[in-house]
């Protein structure tokens, strides 16, 4: 039954569909924005909830910020004000 489906002329088969690749993340600057809060690594861990040495990673450039804690700090860089929220959690 294959074979018979496989030989037939009138069946166009178009060619498949190419993936897109999607664009990069944005990747929020966050020693840039640790510099514009005035804040020192181990207190804007503190306010994102990751470790000290996760945010000195992502400052020296060695990991970057993913998921939940990606956006987040994109929301801080949007909007500073945030950062004091975090803080008194």
């Amino acid at each position: 039954m294959m074979q018979a489906y496989n030989n037939r002329s009138d069946v166009a088969f178009s060619e498949p569909a190419r993936c897109s690749v999607a664009p990069l993340f944005t990747r929020p600057d966050v020693t840039k924005l640790k510099h514009s809060l005035e804040l020192t690594a181990e207190q804007l861990a503190n306010s994102v909830g990751v470790s000290p040495s996760l945010a000195h990673g992502w400052m020296n450039g060695t990991r970057k910020p993913i998921g939940p804690a990606r956006k987040l700090l994109l929301l801080i860089e949007r909007n500073p004000q945030l950062i004091d929220e975090l803080k008194s959690l």
